[in-house]
């Protein structure tokens, strides 16, 4: 489970953040939020969470000055920046302390859902999950991780899971971090993401066929995540 920290000085947005983004299917937690981004500043460098969710335009300190002042505590944690502007300067000054990505408002499902699936493949670079089959008694478990592991090209999410072995949301999630360290998401993204390297190793066949047979019918997205992964393109490992 991979920890967030976000900051928005607008209460009513940063309630929409917590509540309406899924982050628990995709192994996230939110361990903090402010408003205030001075309090934010000295939370963060004491909590040091996976990620921080910020915005741009805020009084006294704004996003990017706090990723800086972040950055010169030597606080190593991803940067999502979450602003209605978009201006060259802004978007520069961001990716120019190393931040990970820059999402527009209003924030939609389908951008932060490709953002979440983006940090996967960051941070388990960073946090090496464990892959093993997991020692359990449990068999309906033991089925479910079976059915995962043969079913990774379809759609698969908690509820789909919950619904069709019995066990709740919460519960799976706890499986998947007592045996794999790790969580659905970031589970399922793995197995894809090995499975089209293998794919690749054909220089023959279309990029676009690997991602269909990877689970991803929209190879932008299936683009962005492969990248965020392994650092380079499809192509690029394709031709490597």
């Amino acid at each position: 489970m991979y920890s967030v920290y976000l900051v928005d000085d607008d209460t009513l947005i940063l309630e929409e953040l917590i509540n309406m983004v899924p982050w628990l299917d995709n192994g996230f937690e939110v361990v903090g939020s402010q408003t205030n981004p001075e309090t934010a500043l000295e939370e963060i460098q004491f909590i040091k969470p996976d990620v921080v969710f910020c915005d741009l335009k805020m009084p006294e300190m704004d996003g990017n000055e706090l990723i800086k002042a972040l950055r010169e505590a030597n606080v190593d944690t991803e940067f999502v920046m979450i602003s209605a502007y978009d201006s060259f300067e802004n978007v520069r000054a961001f990716f120019q302390q190393s931040g990970f990505d820059y999402i527009l408002k209003p924030v939609n499902n389908e951008d932060i859902q490709m953002v979440l699936e983006g940090l996967i493949g960051r941070l388990s670079k960073k946090k090496p999950e464990k892959n093993d089959e997991p020692l359990t008694e449990n068999p309906g478990f033991n089925n479910l991780v079976k059915y995962v592991n043969e079913h990774y090209a379809e759609k698969i999410t908690l509820d789909i899971l919950s619904k069709k072995f019995g066990f709740s949301r919460n519960y799976i999630c706890g499986l998947f971090s007592k045996h794999f360290n790790t969580s659905l998401t970031c589970y399922l993204t793995d197995i894809r993401m090995k499975r089209a390297k293998e794919l690749l190793e054909d220089k023959q066949v279309l990029i676009k066929e690997v991602a269909i047979n990877c689970g991803y019918p929209e190879y932008y997205h299936f683009f962005r995540v492969f990248k965020s992964y392994y650092g380079v393109s499809p192509k690029e490992m394709q031709e490597m």
